[in-house]
Protein backbone atom coordinates (compact mmCIF):
# COMPACT_ATOMS: atom_id res chain seq x y z
CA UNK A 1 0.00 0.00 0.00
CA UNK A 2 2.85 2.29 0.89
CA UNK A 3 4.51 1.59 -2.47
CA UNK A 4 1.23 2.31 -4.28
CA UNK A 5 0.96 5.72 -2.61
CA UNK A 6 4.52 6.53 -3.55
CA UNK A 7 3.82 5.57 -7.17
CA UNK A 8 0.71 7.76 -7.30
CA UNK A 9 2.63 10.69 -5.84
CA UNK A 10 5.38 10.21 -8.41
CA UNK A 11 2.90 10.09 -11.29
CA UNK A 12 1.14 13.21 -10.02
CA UNK A 13 4.44 15.03 -9.68
CA UNK A 14 5.42 14.02 -13.23
CA UNK A 15 2.09 15.19 -14.62
CA UNK A 16 2.36 18.50 -12.75
CA UNK A 17 5.89 18.96 -14.02
CA UNK A 18 4.86 18.19 -17.61
CA UNK A 19 1.90 20.56 -17.73
CA UNK A 20 3.84 23.31 -16.00
CA UNK A 21 6.02 23.65 -19.08
CA UNK A 22 3.21 23.57 -21.65
CA UNK A 23 2.59 27.03 -23.12
CA UNK A 24 1.12 28.82 -26.11
CA UNK A 25 3.21 31.76 -27.26
CA UNK A 26 2.25 34.69 -29.47
CA UNK A 27 4.79 34.78 -32.27
CA UNK A 28 5.41 36.91 -35.36
CA UNK A 29 6.94 35.61 -38.57
CA UNK A 30 9.41 37.68 -40.58
CA UNK A 31 8.95 35.55 -43.72
CA UNK A 32 8.22 37.40 -46.96
CA UNK A 33 6.16 36.39 -49.98
CA UNK A 34 8.29 34.63 -52.59
CA UNK A 35 8.30 36.36 -55.95
CA UNK A 36 10.06 33.68 -57.98
CA UNK A 37 7.35 33.44 -60.61
CA UNK A 38 8.04 33.18 -64.32
CA UNK A 39 6.10 35.56 -66.53
CA UNK A 40 5.83 37.09 -69.97
CA UNK A 41 5.61 40.86 -70.35
CA UNK A 42 4.31 42.48 -73.52
CA UNK A 43 4.83 46.17 -74.25
CA UNK A 44 3.21 47.98 -77.21
CA UNK A 45 5.23 49.01 -80.25
CA UNK A 46 5.46 52.64 -79.22
CA UNK A 47 6.35 52.00 -75.57
CA UNK A 48 10.12 52.48 -75.85
CA UNK A 49 9.81 55.69 -77.87
CA UNK A 50 7.27 57.43 -75.65
CA UNK A 51 6.95 58.73 -72.13
CA UNK A 52 3.22 58.13 -71.68
CA UNK A 53 1.58 55.60 -69.38
CA UNK A 54 -0.24 52.51 -70.63
CA UNK A 55 -3.09 50.32 -69.44
CA UNK A 56 -2.02 46.91 -68.17
CA UNK A 57 -3.85 43.60 -68.62
CA UNK A 58 -3.06 40.78 -66.20
CA UNK A 59 -3.61 37.45 -67.96
CA UNK A 60 -4.07 34.31 -65.82
CA UNK A 61 -3.79 31.17 -67.95
CA UNK A 62 -5.60 27.82 -67.75
CA UNK A 63 -4.47 24.77 -65.82
CA UNK A 64 -2.41 23.01 -68.49
CA UNK A 65 0.25 25.73 -68.68
CA UNK A 66 1.49 25.70 -65.10
CA UNK A 67 4.97 24.62 -64.02
CA UNK A 68 8.44 26.00 -64.72
CA UNK A 69 8.51 26.17 -68.52
CA UNK A 70 7.35 29.70 -69.26
CA UNK A 71 7.39 28.99 -73.01
CA UNK A 72 4.15 27.02 -72.54
CA UNK A 73 2.31 30.31 -72.04
CA UNK A 74 2.88 31.29 -75.68
CA UNK A 75 0.71 28.41 -76.91
CA UNK A 76 -2.65 29.63 -75.66
CA UNK A 77 -4.74 32.59 -74.71
CA UNK A 78 -3.55 36.17 -74.83
CA UNK A 79 0.17 35.33 -75.26
CA UNK A 80 -0.76 33.19 -78.28
CA UNK A 81 -2.50 36.16 -79.90
CA UNK A 82 0.59 38.27 -79.30
CA UNK A 83 2.86 35.57 -80.74
CA UNK A 84 0.60 35.53 -83.78
CA UNK A 85 1.25 39.22 -84.44
CA UNK A 86 -1.73 40.83 -82.71
CA UNK A 87 -0.87 44.38 -81.61
CA UNK A 88 -2.44 45.74 -78.44
CA UNK A 89 -2.42 49.32 -77.13
CA UNK A 90 -1.77 48.09 -73.60
CA UNK A 91 0.83 46.11 -71.69
CA UNK A 92 0.20 42.46 -70.86
CA UNK A 93 1.55 40.78 -67.74
CA UNK A 94 1.22 36.98 -68.00
CA UNK A 95 2.41 35.21 -64.82
CA UNK A 96 2.87 31.45 -64.87
CA UNK A 97 1.26 29.39 -62.15
CA UNK A 98 4.26 27.52 -60.68
CA UNK A 99 2.04 24.51 -59.95
CA UNK A 100 0.64 22.12 -62.53
CA UNK A 101 -2.12 21.04 -60.13
CA UNK A 102 -2.91 23.76 -57.60
CA UNK A 103 -4.73 27.07 -57.98
CA UNK A 104 -2.80 30.28 -58.60
CA UNK A 105 -0.82 31.54 -55.55
CA UNK A 106 -2.46 34.95 -55.85
CA UNK A 107 -0.38 36.73 -53.21
CA UNK A 108 2.79 35.78 -55.08
CA UNK A 109 1.22 36.98 -58.32
CA UNK A 110 0.22 40.24 -56.65
CA UNK A 111 3.76 40.73 -55.34
CA UNK A 112 5.22 40.42 -58.84
CA UNK A 113 2.46 42.62 -60.27
CA UNK A 114 3.36 45.37 -57.82
CA UNK A 115 6.98 45.15 -58.97
CA UNK A 116 6.03 45.27 -62.66
CA UNK A 117 3.85 48.34 -62.10
CA UNK A 118 6.60 50.08 -60.14
CA UNK A 119 9.19 49.43 -62.85
CA UNK A 120 7.09 50.42 -65.87
CA UNK A 121 4.93 53.28 -67.08
CA UNK A 122 1.59 51.80 -66.11
CA UNK A 123 -1.64 53.76 -65.88
CA UNK A 124 -2.66 52.56 -62.42
CA UNK A 125 -6.27 53.57 -62.97
CA UNK A 126 -6.48 51.11 -65.88
CA UNK A 127 -5.20 47.76 -64.63
CA UNK A 128 -7.40 44.93 -65.87
CA UNK A 129 -7.62 41.27 -64.91
CA UNK A 130 -8.58 38.43 -67.27
CA UNK A 131 -8.44 34.77 -66.27
CA UNK A 132 -9.46 31.55 -68.00
CA UNK A 133 -10.44 28.27 -66.30
CA UNK A 134 -8.03 27.87 -63.36
CA UNK A 135 -7.03 31.44 -64.09
CA UNK A 136 -10.72 32.33 -63.89
CA UNK A 137 -10.73 31.08 -60.31
CA UNK A 138 -7.66 33.24 -59.75
CA UNK A 139 -9.39 36.27 -61.23
CA UNK A 140 -12.39 35.98 -58.91
CA UNK A 141 -10.07 35.47 -55.95
CA UNK A 142 -7.81 38.42 -56.77
CA UNK A 143 -10.83 40.69 -57.22
CA UNK A 144 -11.83 39.80 -53.66
CA UNK A 145 -8.36 39.90 -52.12
CA UNK A 146 -7.09 43.06 -53.87
CA UNK A 147 -10.25 45.14 -54.46
CA UNK A 148 -8.43 48.46 -54.92
CA UNK A 149 -6.29 47.32 -57.86
CA UNK A 150 -8.43 46.35 -60.84
CA UNK A 151 -10.67 48.63 -62.89
CA UNK A 152 -12.27 45.61 -64.56
CA UNK A 153 -12.26 41.84 -64.10
CA UNK A 154 -13.07 39.29 -66.82
CA UNK A 155 -13.38 35.73 -65.48
CA UNK A 156 -13.74 33.11 -68.23
CA UNK A 157 -15.10 29.65 -67.36
CA UNK A 158 -13.99 29.94 -63.75
CA UNK A 159 -15.55 29.78 -60.31
CA UNK A 160 -15.03 31.01 -56.79
CA UNK A 161 -16.48 31.67 -53.36
CA UNK A 162 -19.61 33.80 -53.50
CA UNK A 163 -19.50 34.69 -49.79
CA UNK A 164 -16.37 36.81 -50.26
CA UNK A 165 -17.72 38.88 -53.14
CA UNK A 166 -18.83 41.58 -50.73
CA UNK A 167 -15.11 42.43 -50.49
CA UNK A 168 -14.98 43.46 -54.15
CA UNK A 169 -14.74 47.11 -55.08
CA UNK A 170 -18.08 48.80 -55.76
CA UNK A 171 -16.40 50.69 -58.61
CA UNK A 172 -14.86 47.67 -60.34
CA UNK A 173 -16.62 46.42 -63.47
CA UNK A 174 -17.12 42.70 -64.08
CA UNK A 175 -17.88 40.82 -67.28
CA UNK A 176 -18.04 37.06 -66.84
CA UNK A 177 -18.10 34.53 -69.68
CA UNK A 178 -18.94 30.84 -69.85
CA UNK A 179 -19.86 28.21 -72.41
CA UNK A 180 -23.24 26.51 -72.21
CA UNK A 181 -21.70 23.07 -72.84
CA UNK A 182 -18.83 23.35 -70.36
CA UNK A 183 -18.32 19.89 -68.83
CA UNK A 184 -15.18 20.87 -66.89
CA UNK A 185 -16.39 23.90 -64.91
CA UNK A 186 -20.21 24.01 -64.74
CA UNK A 187 -21.92 27.13 -66.02
CA UNK A 188 -23.67 27.33 -62.65
CA UNK A 189 -20.31 28.15 -61.00
CA UNK A 190 -20.26 31.44 -62.88
CA UNK A 191 -23.99 32.12 -62.62
CA UNK A 192 -24.03 31.96 -58.82
CA UNK A 193 -21.18 34.47 -58.60
CA UNK A 194 -22.80 36.87 -61.05
CA UNK A 195 -26.09 36.65 -59.17
CA UNK A 196 -24.31 37.52 -55.93
CA UNK A 197 -22.68 40.56 -57.55
CA UNK A 198 -26.08 41.62 -58.81
CA UNK A 199 -27.42 41.38 -55.25
CA UNK A 200 -24.54 43.61 -54.17
CA UNK A 201 -25.46 46.14 -56.88
CA UNK A 202 -22.11 45.76 -58.63
CA UNK A 203 -21.43 46.66 -62.24
CA UNK A 204 -21.61 43.15 -63.67
CA UNK A 205 -22.65 41.43 -66.87
CA UNK A 206 -22.70 37.81 -68.01
CA UNK A 207 -22.32 36.35 -71.49
CA UNK A 208 -23.05 32.67 -72.12
CA UNK A 209 -21.85 31.32 -75.45
CA UNK A 210 -24.31 28.74 -76.70
CA UNK A 211 -23.04 25.36 -77.96
CA UNK A 212 -19.59 26.16 -76.59
CA UNK A 213 -17.48 23.84 -74.44
CA UNK A 214 -14.73 24.59 -71.95
CA UNK A 215 -11.88 24.64 -74.45
CA UNK A 216 -13.70 26.76 -77.04
CA UNK A 217 -14.81 29.63 -74.82
CA UNK A 218 -11.32 31.07 -74.24
CA UNK A 219 -10.75 31.97 -77.90
CA UNK A 220 -14.30 33.25 -78.35
CA UNK A 221 -13.87 35.77 -75.56
CA UNK A 222 -10.44 36.95 -76.69
CA UNK A 223 -11.72 37.38 -80.25
CA UNK A 224 -14.68 39.45 -79.06
CA UNK A 225 -13.89 43.05 -80.04
CA UNK A 226 -16.82 44.30 -77.96
CA UNK A 227 -15.10 42.92 -74.85
CA UNK A 228 -11.86 44.78 -75.61
CA UNK A 229 -13.70 48.03 -76.34
CA UNK A 230 -15.61 47.74 -73.08
CA UNK A 231 -12.49 46.79 -71.12
CA UNK A 232 -10.45 49.81 -72.20
CA UNK A 233 -13.28 52.14 -71.22
CA UNK A 234 -13.08 51.10 -67.56
CA UNK A 235 -11.17 53.21 -65.05
CA UNK A 236 -10.64 53.10 -61.31
CA UNK A 237 -9.85 56.59 -60.08
CA UNK A 238 -8.48 55.65 -56.64
CA UNK A 239 -6.64 52.51 -57.72
CA UNK A 240 -3.79 51.11 -55.62
CA UNK A 241 -1.31 48.42 -56.54
CA UNK A 242 -1.36 45.33 -54.30
CA UNK A 243 0.36 45.72 -50.96
CA UNK A 244 1.92 42.37 -50.12
CA UNK A 245 4.53 41.76 -47.38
Amino acid sequence: MKHLKLCLIAVAALATSTFAFAEQKAMRSDATIASDINYLLYTPKDYAGSDKTYPLVVWLHGGDQGGSDVEKLRRNGLPKLIEGGRDFPFMVFSPQNPSEELLYPIERVASVLASVVADHRVDRSRIYLIGYSRGGFGAWSMAEQFPQTFAAVVPIAGGGIRHYLNRTNEKTAFWAFHGSRDEVIPLSDTVVLVQRLQELKRNVRLTVFEDTNHEEVEAKVLDDEAMWTWLLQQKLADAKTPSVP
